[in-house]
């Protein structure tokens, strides 16, 4: 059989190999399928761990009776969870050490039927994957050297610059002594050379100074300004930021020069880092930690016409981050995550939002008519299931989701010992949802955060539980109206998004710079990051 080409990132690092010998099943001629790898294990009956990591789907292209093969290289680093327990039990054993490879049929269905079938006759999974011998990763600890054949002179040059590396900056020469130092003391009781750098450059790699960020040794050298930030500093914290990792050799040359202060320098070292694939790190962790996404983590697909299958579940996470992803490349203007005229979504996705002719599990930009219901973050479904208590829809939660996250102006929490809505009561139970939050405000101990909470939440009303758009509950029109404690009206999702853009506006785009600010310091911000924000 033929063979297509692999996919993945594979940068001369450890991978695991997979491959399939595939087909389209007999009969499927005029629809595409396409495949995920998924990547997973379950070592107990309480849960299991089940994480995409293909970059995309593979499409089957080979007709029934020509298989080929189709695979993928998969970086055993960029695999997020793995078992714990692998190496520690023996198979058979509870916990399980197990883990698994998953293949799924990721093609959308129309009009009812079934995905089109896939034929997969060869199953083959190798690892660890090398491009070459001995890896780059060896060679980058290891170098050739002049001072190959001097252990002392050679374990210096290893030491510093992985020092170099780890911790950021420059190490000084006391850094070094003191863990040549240590090596020497180590290499009597160790077989070789290697075994006995290894063991040292672990310390050097369970410091705080590798993991923590803060101010170097050097600094108390310099003569600036104490609130400047040094140049190996800037590159660190750049670094951690748009790809949440270390800075690479290009970032620490320039540090190294002193041209990170430059603002053309700086500028164009975000382009290319933004550029760069180690980039999604910073797209997936921002938006997930700045919209508080985890409750979506907890969801387990469920099967049935309404249900959320494993397809829509793994696109409503999604969503949010190809939106920022795809603003980041069109440098849209941050009120579109109130507001836009378009969504970023793939087939599984549209078809939810009830959204023709969009195709494949890619997610791309499609335009939407002038009345659409739909744009921007307050509608996305993902964001709507987390704040709905699985049912129907949460007016407070998704209140307080936007006013904490959106807004940056949380309310505060609830008094102790308040009451919960009585459903056992057949005059409450008859209300609808909004008359019941109106009712439960009436208690004096639960007005003062609901007159604040309330409205915000009400103007979501037109979306269920899992985000779908509706007109009528049991037959009610529904009242998406509301009132802000400062007399404002909102007319449901419509209003609200025009008195965010009105009379908002800056309060949004200030909390959304808060909120990145605070993301790139890896802290909250405090009363002294006022000046830098404003």
């Amino acid at each position: 059989p033929r063979s297509t080409p692999r996919q993945g990132r594979r940068q001369r690092q450890m991978c695991i190999r997979d491959s399939i010998r595939a087909s389209r099943a007999e009969g499927v001629e005029h629809c595409i399928p396409s495949v995920q790898l998924s990547f997973g294990f379950q070592a107990t009956d309480q849960g299991r761990s089940n994480k995409r990591v293909s970059s995309h789907d593979v499409q089957i292209l080979a007709p029934y009776g020509e298989p080929e093969i189709y695979g993928w290289d998969v970086p055993l680093s960029e695999i997020e969870h793995r078992n714990t327990y692998r190496g520690e039990m023996n198979l058979g054993d509870q916990p399980s050490p197990s883990e698994y490879i998953r293949f799924t049929n990721s093609t959308v269905g129309h009009d009812g039927t079934e995905s089109p079938a896939i034929l997969i006759d060869y199953v083959e999974v190798a690892a660890p994957i090398y491009d070459e011998w001995p890896p780059q990763s060896h060679r980058n600890v290891f170098p050739e050297s002049k001072h190959a054949d001097d252990e002392t002179a050679y374990a210096r040059e290893i030491i510093s610059a992985l020092m170099a590396r780890a911790w950021r900056r420059p190490p000084t020469t006391r850094d070094i002594d003191r863990k040549l130092q240590l090596f020497e003391r180590l290499r009597p009781s160790c077989d070789d050379f290697q075994e006995a750098i290894v063991e040292d450059l672990a310390t050097i790699l369970t410091t705080p100074k590798i993991l923590y960020v803060f101010p170097g040794e050097q600094e108390a050298l310099q003569t600036d300004a104490k609130d400047q930030l040094s140049q190996n500093e800037l590159a660190t914290r750049l670094s951690l930021f748009l790809w949440c990792s270390l800075p690479d050799e290009t970032l620490l040359e320039l540090a190294s020069a002193g041209r990170l202060n430059d603002d053309e320098v700086l500028r164009q070292q975000v382009s290319r880092m933004l550029a760069d694939p180690r980039a999604t790190r910073f797209t997936k962790h921002f938006v997930q930690q700045w919209l508080k996404m985890q409750p979506l983590e907890f969801l387990s697909p469920t099967r049935g016409d309404d249900g959320l299958d494993e397809a829509l579940l793994e696109s409503i996470k999604q969503e949010p981050i190809a939106l920022f992803a795809d603003m980041l490349r069109h440098d849209s203007s941050v009120l579109d995550f109130i507001s836009s005229d378009y969504l970023v979504v793939n087939e599984r996705l549209a078809k939810h939002y009830g959204i023709p002719g969009v195709e494949g599990n890619d997610f791309r930009r499609v335009s939407l008519p002038a009345e659409s219901n739909r744009g921007g973050l307050l509608t996305q479904a993902g964001l709507l299931t987390m704040n709905s208590d699985g049912e129907d829809s949460h007016p407070v939660k998704r209140g307080v989701w936007l006013l904490t996250n959106l807004l940056n102006d949380p309310p505060p929490p609830p008094p102790p010992a308040v009451p919960e809505i009585d459903l056992s009561d057949p005059e409450i139970a008859k209300l609808t949802l909004k008359e019941r939050i109106e009712d439960h405000r009436d208690h004096a101990a639960c007005l003062s955060c609901h007159q604040k909470i309330d409205p915000w939440g009400i103007a979501f009303e037109n979306y269920d539980a899992m985000g779908r758009w509706r007109d009528q509950i049991d037959g009610r029109i529904v009242d998406a109206t509301s009132v802000l404690p400062n007399k404002t009206p909102l007319d449901g999702m419509k209003g609200l998004k025009e008195h965010l853009l009105q009379d908002r506006q800056e309060q949004f785009v200030r909390a959304a710079l808060e909120k990145m600010a605070s993301f790139a310091l890896g802290r909250q911000l405090d009363f002294g990051d006022r000046a830098g924000v404003t």
